[in-house]
């Protein structure tokens, strides 16, 4: 069962949300990830505002769009489309490797009808991603010598396949 701080969903009780209200304030995405991230699977559990804000924006905001928003950002005003990569480095091989891997493990998490898992399982292979962004430093790769910015397409190369294998 799902309750709402503590307390049983009722709506003559006022202890309700309603779907048209919500949706006036809040993305839709944002509701189906609470729900798939915190909600009900095996146990109960209980919905609080506090806690669908800081899901919303400490994992969805800060993990997921600042990692689509950097790398679209960076491609953007660096090449003005993706890429092409130079040869790849160990760190980069790392990251295609782990999400190849985790696009694999979320699709048998969710064949078992574990889709709490399997999004725990994708929003890992995000901050795996953001490392990566944190390692590599893409915004520090400036110059125009020929091998700063060969490093630098095959950074943001590597990101832009991230973002696409992980769209969530």
């Amino acid at each position: 069962f799902l309750t709402m701080e503590g307390k049983k969903f009722s709506s003559s009780h006022g202890i309700v949300i309603y779907v048209r209200d919500f949706l006036e304030r809040y993305q839709a995405d944002a509701l189906r990830y609470f729900i798939c991230a915190a909600g009900p699977e095996t146990a109960d559990a209980d919905f609080t505002w506090a806690e669908f804000v800081r899901r919303t924006n400490g994992e969805l905001v800060a993990g997921w769009g600042n990692l689509v928003n950097r790398t679209a950002s960076m491609i953007h005003k660096r090449f003005g489309q993706i890429p092409e990569p130079a040869e790849l480095q160990d760190i980069d091989r790392t990251l295609l490797d782990a999400v190849e891997a985790g696009f694999a493990s979320v699709g048998d998490l969710i064949a078992q009808h574990r889709q709490k898992a399997a999004l725990g399982e994708a929003m890992r292979l995000v901050g795996e991603a953001n490392k990566y962004v944190a390692d590599t430093q893409p915004f520090k790769l400036k110059g125009e010598d020929p091998a700063t910015q060969a490093r630098l397409a095959t950074v943001l190369h590597t990101l832009a396949q991230a973002v696409t294998d992980l769209n969530l």
